[in-house]
């Protein structure tokens, strides 16, 4: 099985990822974790990292989008899909629903890099030597986490794993080639086969990285997957249109919320004894909208109404 370890801020920039389209590097990520189709391992100092970040790139992924909707406003006018999308309650309701779902990631779909008091003397060591990742600046916290993976893989036999951060400076070759691993981690990396990847930024965020994952769990596609959960719902909802009596369909401009309420108009006609509260919720729902009224119209004769 493939495995791989996203350093936090892989996980931090996840957040900000596509709100409007399902199909996002997020979203497919934790789909394959989650259901077991690639091994997610994340070393404690990492959780420790996101559990100190995370409620505040919550606030500036709200403050970004409305500093975003503010431009669109100046240059193109309102744009109501865009605020829509990007309305600061809505929006800071969804970053915290996806904040969960890494946490439940965390918590409940991962094997965890666990660092003892030798692993941070050797941390120290290496920090003290300017050993990469310490070669451009003090870097223990992640020397504390790049010794956690590689001490585990090696205790676990794991092979065929991937290690991905955008993080470049404290991990690439010196002279700025951001996805070449520097010389100082190569033969470590090498003899777990660990593999580096950086994640890249802007426009080409993530793309290597899932170019290279969507071919290694093609039998997992998660494209496949939401095109399989959009023909199911489709599938659904039709047989939902098929099951509605040609007296509902008739209805001239139903209310948002015919469907549903109609069912109460139904229930309360079928008791062979109402009450006065079944009376006023009656009398409620048909005086609401002139649907219901038609509704109750076409009906008459039914469950028991003359």
């Amino acid at each position: 099985m493939l495995n791989i370890t996203l350093d936090t801020c892989v996980w931090l920039k996840l957040l900000y990822i596509d709100f409007k389209n399902e199909d996002n590097y997020l979203e497919e990520i934790c789909f394959w974790i989650e259901n077991k189709h690639i091994k997610h391992i994340v070393p404690t100092n990492i959780i420790d990292e996101w559990n100190r970040h995370k409620l505040g790139y919550q606030n500036e992924i709200v403050t970004y989008f409305k500093n975003k909707e503010k431009e669109s406003i100046r240059f193109i006018g309102h744009n109501a899909e865009f605020a829509s999308t990007y309305n600061s309650v809505e929006l800071e309701k969804r970053v915290q629903k996806r904040i969960e779902r890494i946490d439940s990631i965390f918590s409940i779909h991962s094997e965890k890099a666990p660092y003892d008091d030798a692993l941070l003397k050797e941390a120290g060591i290496r920090n003290l030597k300017i050993i990469a990742p310490n070669h451009k600046g003090d870097s223990f916290r992640d020397t504390v986490n790049i010794l956690s993976l590689l001490n585990y893989l090696k205790s676990k036999n794991y092979t065929n794993s991937i290690f991905t951060t955008d993080n470049y400076k404290d991990f690439c070759v010196d002279g700025g080639n951001r996805y070449e691993l520097h010389s100082d981690l190569k033969t470590e990396f090498a003899s777990v086969d660990l593999t580096y990847e950086y994640i890249g930024e802007k426009e080409v965020f993530g793309n290597k990285l899932f170019n290279r994952l969507r071919k290694e769990l093609a039998a997992h596609s998660f494209q496949n997957f939401l095109k399989e959960k959009k023909d199911k719902e489709e599938a659904r909802a039709l047989a939902e249109r098929k099951a509605i009596p040609a007296s509902v369909t008739t209805i001239s401009n139903p209310d948002a919320d015919y469907l549903e309420n109609i069912k109460y108009i139904d229930d309360i006609l079928k008791k062979k004894k109402r009450t006065a509260v079944d009376e006023d919720i009656l009398r409620m729902i048909i005086g609401r909208h002139d649907s219901y009224n038609q509704y109750f119209l076409k009906n008459i004769g039914n469950n028991g109404l003359v």
